[in-house]
């Protein structure tokens, strides 16, 4: 997304893109977390797995309400280059995935979307979308934490 004039007239199609990208990632994460869900065999971690997907879906939905014209009849700084493919995650879920290929990919999409809601925080000009995008990198942090916790309990002290 080089040269994303975000805000200007010109080139107001970029920002509609780059939020269109989060809300597609915050859907993506919901199904991922719906699918993993149905995967565990462990009832508490199945539970935790389906409010994360609520939260992402909640994420999706807080995306969806922007009123994305106005932002955009805001000043907001360019956006040089947003580096949407940093953001991708690499590994594709298959169906004979381990419990650690699992959380990895869990892991990384947590990260993923933590990175892209800090740097739009950091481009917003307008304050209450610069909290917004700071409380959804807050809450993937938080996500990604849970991973992290679980792959440390559960993959770490196996090794």
């Amino acid at each position: 997304m080089e040269n994303c004039g975000c805000g200007s007239s010109s080139n107001g199609n970029e920002l509609k893109e780059i939020v269109n990208f989060a809300i597609d990632r915050e859907q993506e994460a919901a199904d991922f977390y719906y699918d993993l869900s149905k995967r565990s065999k462990v009832q508490g971690i199945k539970d935790e797995l389906i409010k994360f997907a609520k939260m992402e879906e909640g994420h999706r939905d807080k995306l969806k309400s922007l009123d994305v014209e106005g932002i955009m009849n805001k000043d907001i700084e360019p956006v040089t280059n947003l580096k949407i493919s940093d953001y991708m995650v690499d590994m594709t879920p298959t169906p004979d995935m381990t419990w650690q290929d699992i959380l990895n990919i869990a892991m990384k999409r947590e990260l993923a979307s933590m990175n892209l809601y800090n740097a739009l925080a950091a481009k917003a000009k307008s304050e209450s979308l610069k909290q917004m995008f700071t409380s959804l990198s807050k809450e993937e942090s938080k996500h990604k934490l849970y991973f992290e916790t679980i792959y440390d309990d559960e993959i770490l002290k196996e090794n």
